[in-house]
């Protein structure tokens, strides 16, 4: 019977996927090293993508298992590790910090497990002082090498943000543009097959959906993140307050303006990014499902009111601090109202003026007054070519046509007129050819909230103060005559 031929497992990393060897190369250098000493080659152990040194920030799972499996048994052979001799392309490919290094030096000692280094056709073994001491010594030139890359990195990323360059890893929706002679990063540019998924979602925060509505309906679309998993609430949030969006650089909370074009405005990344990171959106568990409890309070201690269902009895808003209670059906009557005697919200954003009234702070600024320079002349051109008239077929075809393009163009002039004038809350709300109610109802729990908690104000409508009542039972003065309205001096 013929000898028993060595056994060897390989473990290929890769930290840098641009200027390192490939996990393929290394793999068919290892796999000829095997060949020319007669080794049978095992299963290998890969980690894409991820740094050994000091400053990684990312675990490396396949290493990791690499070291349970070495200390599963006795022997390497005898382990879940099963081999006799372990591949490395290069030292450094196991680790970069000494300490690290030495420890697991010290494990394939114990375990009778000899490292082979391709790049040095060179055979180690772990139990000799003399092979011990030049795998040491090349994890300290490697840590060193780490350190001062580290240090490089950390003084060049300040100056490359302060030019607005991109750094790291596109974000989902953009793709790097390198340069072909030197591999160094230029630019992002948008990724057709997958920018929908962030130009989608921006959109849909600014109407006011709900990230767990967001999320159901990109998991019937399809839609999934780099790993091929739907997106959670988690991954859509981050997305949502990410600067690069927006072409803009984020470094240590200092905001540049990047080389690259945003796939959103900046109008609409500013509107999105306040409300995700309001602390006031917080919610429980289940989500906000009334439209008036951000924006009722107590009269007594200025608490915000919950719904309670009481068993038998009609639902109460309720004050959190001191149960002081009121009907909601009263009070839902009196702000929401019904489809042909709206209440006092509703009634306020029917307003016809509700546009100037709404104006949000701000708006006279420079690209808005461009706006509304264009705009004027589009709608004295569309009322010149009202009254015009034609005396022949052909020139009345021509000019309704011309009419007809020229009423697209102050319509779409006006929906971005208010898109930067108005707070997005009330967008979704008011909308031109439908009524209030109807939109009202159309709009999303989070739209609705957040209308509610603009209009009932001390600005516009008055904030709504919920007052004692003056007997108990079920006898209760109507809504309106507990609740106290307090606005600011000269409101709309």
């Amino acid at each position: 019977m013929g000898e028993q031929r060595l056994r060897a497992r390989e473990y290929r990393r890769l930290s840098d996927k641009k200027g390192g060897t490939s996990l393929d190369d290394q793999g068919l250098d290892n796999e000829a090293s095997a060949d020319e000493n007669g080794w049978d080659l095992g299963e290998p152990y890969i980690d894409d993508g991820l740094s050994a040194s000091r400053y990684a920030r990312r675990r490396r799972d396949d290493f990791d298992q690499l070291i349970a499996d070495l200390q599963s048994g006795p022997t390497g052979r005898g382990s879940d590790f099963a081999a006799d001799i372990l591949m490395l392309w290069e030292s450094s490919r196991g680790s970069r910090r000494v300490g690290e290094w030495v420890s697991f030096i010290e494990l394939c000692e114990d375990k009778s497990v000899k490292i082979w280094v391709t790049t040095h056709e060179r055979l180690y073994d772990p139990a000799n002082g003399r092979d011990r001491k030049a795998l040491i010594d090349d994890a300290n030139d490697s840590e060193y090498e780490s350190y001062k890359t580290s240090r490089r990195v950390s003084r060049t990323t300040p100056k490359e943000a302060r030019k607005g360059r991109p750094h790291g890893e596109a974000p989902y929706g953009l793709m790097p543009v390198y340069d072909e002679k030197t591999g160094k990063l230029l630019t992002w540019v948008e990724d057709p097959d997958r920018s929908v998924v962030p130009i989608t979602l921006f959109e849909r925060l600014e109407k006011g959906h709900s990230f767990a509505s967001i999320e159901r309906d990109f998991r019937k679309l399809g839609y999934v993140n780099k790993s091929g998993t739907p997106f959670t609430h988690g991954h859509l949030r981050r997305m949502a307050i990410m600067h690069s969006y927006a072409g803009l650089r984020s470094h240590k909370g200092t905001i540049y303006e990047g080389v690259w074009d945003g796939l959103i405005s900046k109008e609409r990344f500013w509107t999105v990014h306040r409300r995700v990171t309001d602390p006031s959106r917080v919610t429980s568990r289940g989500g906000a499902t009334h439209d008036l409890t951000a924006a009722l309070r107590c009269g007594k201690c200025d608490s915000f009111l919950g719904v309670r269902h009481e068993e038998g009895r009609q639902s109460v808003y309720r004050c959190r601090q001191c149960g002081r209670k009121i009907s909601k059906a009263d009070v839902d009557d009196l702000i929401i109202g019904e489809p042909n005697d709206l209440g006092i919200l509703l009634e306020f954003l029917a307003r016809d003026d509700i546009y100037d009234v709404l104006r949000a702070p701000g708006s006279d600024d420079a690209t808005v007054r461009a706006l509304q320079a264009e705009l004027a002349q589009a709608r004295a051109t569309r009322d010149e070519m009202r009254q015009a008239t034609a005396s022949t077929l052909a020139e009345v075809q021509i000019l309704a046509n011309s009419l007809a393009a020229k009423e697209d163009q102050v319509a779409q002039l006006e929906e971005r007129e208010r898109g930067l004038t108005l707070p997005s809350s009330v967008l979704s709300i008011i909308q031109p050819g439908i009524d209030v109610w109807t939109s009202w109802h159309q709009a999303p729990i989070a739209a609705r909230r957040s209308a509610a908690q603009l209009i009932l104000s001390p600005r516009y409508a008055g904030r709504p103060y919920i007052g004692p009542s003056p007997r108990t039972g079920p006898n209760q003065p109507p809504a309106n005559e507990r609740i106290q309205w307090r606005h600011v001096e000269g409101t709309p």
